[in-house]
């Protein structure tokens, strides 16, 4: 079986496809910052590249590892990297194949890796130079790592980098950027889109559906013979849509937590006033559907406020538009009571008018659909629920006495 698995791993390339799922995880990164007269492509000039609108581009090769040291980490970027090196030698070949300067002057070079950086004597030599600026010891630094390896390959790309004139290596070094430690590029990209929209439970939705569709453009920009580059101005159109999740209705989310209702169900002011009307009576079952109607909905409303997903504006404006819809209703069905009392009449000679008019609000109540801004409808339940709660905390009420006859007690 051991024969087996080798030849096996010989023929499967785990570590060569997560490494081109770097790239993409990366290129993404970027492309969430990608601003207007920008255009990044992917696979076009290198691993990823940005034109940038003052003429330059900015080249990155993006370098993964699976391997890690004694501590669990990525491996260290070593002076003798093999990544590394050849990842400067293709940039010297760019450089070499134009015979002006403009390539190497329109040009900047990151080297990005989740490898880990420990005392690699090239990257400090590197750092050394862009404050000295002393190239020769760059080059010293190059031919003292070429004596410690008997790797041909090593040796060819160390003598093509030391190869470069003085002047042209010069500028290449300060155009170079290594950039270890590069790891876990997906919480990156989570962490940048939560930057950008502020609410955490829109981070997953919008990162599954963004790079879903990237990579679902990239695959058919390629397959088509086409570049897959996308400008600045050009991303809004293709991939806005990626980002209508943090816009669009939703639902609000839920526990279900057990409802315990109180022991005198018929001592709630939301009750006495619905059997006062005639709507329900004494004793009858709806009591009990109305009381965890509204139970339900206050402990999933305060689970929505204790965890900010409504903000305290959210929720004023909630209430004043239920209480809107309320108070239209009323005026509406009591306005000939009104006028009748205004000529005269007295509440209880039209007590009987008065509670089935009571009856008729309800009724219209409990057909509403409440939704607070930002969310999709809450249900008739749970608007019901809200409903019965205003009622209970005297914010409302249904005869058209309501607030004297209850406010008293």
């Amino acid at each position: 079986m051991s024969a087996i698995k080798t030849i096996q791993e010989q023929h499967t390339a785990g570590p060569q496809a997560i490494g081109f799922d770097y790239q993409f995880y990366y290129f993404m990164l970027l492309a969430l910052d990608l601003k207007f007269g920008q255009k990044i492509g992917f696979e076009v000039k290198d691993d990823v590249h940005i034109d940038k609108e003052d003429g330059t581009t900015t080249l990155y090769q993006a370098k993964h590892t699976i391997i890690k040291n004694s501590k669990g980490n990525p491996q260290n970027l070593t002076d003798l990297d093999i990544d590394l090196w050849k990842t400067l030698s293709t940039w010297i070949d760019f450089i070499n194949a134009d015979k002006s300067s403009d390539f190497l002057n329109k040009h900047t070079f990151i080297l990005v890796t989740n490898k880990s950086e420990n005392n690699n004597d090239f990257i400090t030599t590197l750092n050394t130079f862009k404050t000295d600026n002393n190239s020769d010891v760059v080059k010293l630094k190059i031919d003292e790592l070429a004596s410690k390896t008997q790797d041909e390959t090593l040796k060819k790309y160390f003598k093509k980098v030391t190869k470069l004139s003085k002047s042209k290596l010069g500028v290449f070094l300060k155009k170079l950027t290594i950039e270890t430690g590069e790891d876990e590029i997906i919480d990156k990209i989570k962490k940048k889109i939560l930057e950008k929209f502020y609410q955490e439970n829109l981070v997953d939705p919008i990162f599954e559906s963004l790079s879903s569709n990237l990579n679902s453009a990239k695959y058919l920009d390629i397959k088509a013979g086409q570049r897959f580059e996308i400008s600045g101005e050009d991303f809004g159109k293709r991939f806005g849509k990626c980002f209508k999740v943090a816009t669009e209705l939703k639902p609000l989310p839920k526990r279900n937590l057990p409802v315990l209702l109180p022991d005198d169900l018929e001592s709630q002011v939301f009750v006495k006033q619905l059997i006062d009307i005639g709507e329900i009576q004494s004793g009858s079952n709806y009591i009990r559907d109305y009381t965890t109607h509204m139970l339900k909905f206050l402990n999933e409303f305060s689970y929505w406020s204790d965890e900010n997903f409504v903000l305290p504006t959210d929720i004023e404006e909630f209430k004043r538009n239920s209480i809107q819809i309320w108070i239209n209703e009323f005026r509406s069905k009591y306005r000939q009571i009104e006028r009748q009392i205004n000529n005269g009449s007295s509440i209880e000679d039209l007590e009987d008018d008065i509670k089935s008019l009571g009856i008729e609000i309800v009724d219209y109540i409990r057909k509403q659909d409440l939704s607070i801004q930002g969310f999709s409808a809450l249900g008739i339940e749970f608007s019901n629920g809200y409903y019965y709660t205003l009622s209970d905390n005297l914010e409302l009420g249904w005869h058209f006495d309501w607030n004297n006859k209850y406010k008293k007690e």
